[in-house]
């Protein structure tokens, strides 16, 4: 009677442990399954977006071709996506953060991509159409719309020339002329005969990769005639040439969008009618510009 209780004892053993390593065999097999998929699915967001970098690094080969007064702007941008295309195909452990972060880069470059593939193609239309009434049109004229076409691409963000993927940018540049009224407050003028000081106005975009801190923030404001007034000292950009500056300025930057306002006024030269053009320069680099009309009192122009 014993041994038969020891006996059926084994039995029922046996059989948990038989049971237990066959819910184990499962359990083990639907989580490998589950890791495949998940892995397989990762690897398939990796080759989507190096086929999204691929796609548009072609675009640029295709607009540097096509655009002179651009190819710089567009060279440093197809540099950017060449090098982050580098580091994805080099990431050996892919996991959800990297891809969310990965697509929030994609978005940011496909924006730069569509803004400047707007104004390449822009420039593509308005190159060849000069080419043919090239002929008929003055030097001056050509001057005139190669200086336009330079103040164009420099109007765009062209703060990523500071390093590839770490570059401030900057947007909402507005150049205001002022007068001093008897109770001692400015208003704005557009009045050449008025004008006694300029406030400039900009935003420092948010980047979140951008090494935070203070940054030297510079403004050039040139006359019609292209002199530099108000000259206060020089700023050394980033190809070592030295260049005169208007007003200089540190903001304290911490990856957000920063509101920078400057206020140049004591300007000893006079207004005179035309337009002015204004430059932003942040760490040496030139990160937009944009024009100043000043018209005639006298005349109501």
């Amino acid at each position: 009677m014993e041994e038969q209780k020891k006996s059926s004892n084994k039995k029922i053993i046996i059989g948990v442990l038989l049971a237990l390593l066959v819910a184990l065999g499962v359990y083990t097999m639907r989580n490998n399954s589950k890791f495949k998929a998940s892995e397989e699915f990762l690897k398939q967001e990796k080759e989507q977006i190096l086929g999204n970098l691929t796609s548009m690094e072609e675009k640029y080969d295709t607009a540097i071709a096509q655009n002179n007064s651009l190819s710089e702007e567009l060279t440093i941008e197809r540099d950017k996506i060449i090098a982050f295309k580098d580091s994805v195909q080099n990431l050996k452990n892919t996991n959800w953060s990297l891809i969310r972060r990965y697509r929030g880069k994609i978005a940011d470059l496909e924006n730069t991509n569509n803004r400047l593939m707007a104004v390449a193609d822009s420039l593509f239309l308005v190159n060849n159409d000069l080419t043919i009434q090239r002929d008929s049109i003055t030097g001056k004229l050509i001057e005139q719309t190669s200086a336009n076409d330079t103040l164009l691409a420099q109007n765009i963000d062209l703060s990523e020339k500071v390093k590839i993927g770490g570059a401030l940018r900057a947007n909402s540049i507005k150049a205001l002329a002022m007068r001093l009224r008897g109770n001692g407050k400015y208003d704005e003028t557009s009045k050449a005969q008025k004008a006694e000081a300029i406030r400039v106005t900009f935003r420092i975009e948010a980047n979140e990769i951008a090494t935070p801190g203070d940054k030297e923030a510079f403004i050039v404001i040139q006359n019609p005639s292209g002199k530099v007034i108000s000259e206060k000292g020089t700023i050394t950009l980033l190809n070592g040439q030295e260049m005169p500056y208007t007003d200089q300025t540190v903001v304290d930057y911490k990856n957000v969008d920063r509101d920078v306002v400057m206020f140049v006024d004591k300007i000893t030269q006079k207004f005179v009618k035309g337009t002015y053009t204004v430059k932003v320069y942040v760490e040496g680099s030139l990160v937009g510009a944009t024009k100043l009309e000043l018209k005639d009192a006298f005349l109501g122009l």
